[in-house]
């Protein structure tokens, strides 16, 4: 697992493109202990350095603090950006990363002024202590297996 800040994000989206991907899975783990939730993002984004094929991608964000999903008023799962991410000082939980896949106009054209700009205007983020990724296999991403072998899926 690589770690994700937004130190770290330019590496990440030199290695893969998020643009017309998708998030095909979210798995919160919520134990309702001190330490927070725990969740699993799965994204499909294309691999630059392998001939662009769609890759799965997994978030996996610890100390979860808060997050919002939509499904049905605006955001479909479809990315049309690449994520931001963005830390800023939480009142209750200290400093947060804010990883936003609803980024208004992509990374570098519009950097969220606080928490409350991202939490306001964002259809999908998540908020949590710290954040790694890593690539999985194809078939962990339910619309990859259903596609099959590479090459069906254009």
């Amino acid at each position: 697992m690589s770690p994700l800040t937004p130190e770290t994000l330019g590496d990440l989206l030199a290695e893969y493109d998020f643009d017309n991907g998708c998030v095909t899975r979210v798995s919160i783990d919520d134990p309702f202990t001190p330490g927070g939730a725990t969740a699993r993002v799965v994204v499909d984004a294309r691999d630059r350095e392998h001939g662009w094929p769609w890759t799965p991608v997994e978030f996996r964000l610890s100390g979860l603090r808060d997050y919002r999903v939509e499904h049905g008023k605006g955001f479909s799962g479809m990315l049309y950006f690449d994520p931001v991410v963005s830390r800023f000082s939480d009142e209750t939980h200290g400093e947060l990363l804010y990883l936003d896949f609803d980024p208004v106009d992509g990374p570098g054209q519009y950097e969220p002024v606080d928490a409350v700009d991202v939490v306001g205007r964002s259809q999908c983020f998540f908020a949590a202590e710290h954040m790694t990724w890593r690539v999985l296999a194809p078939e962990a991403s339910p619309r990859l297996a259903a596609a099959g072998p590479p090459g069906d899926l254009a």
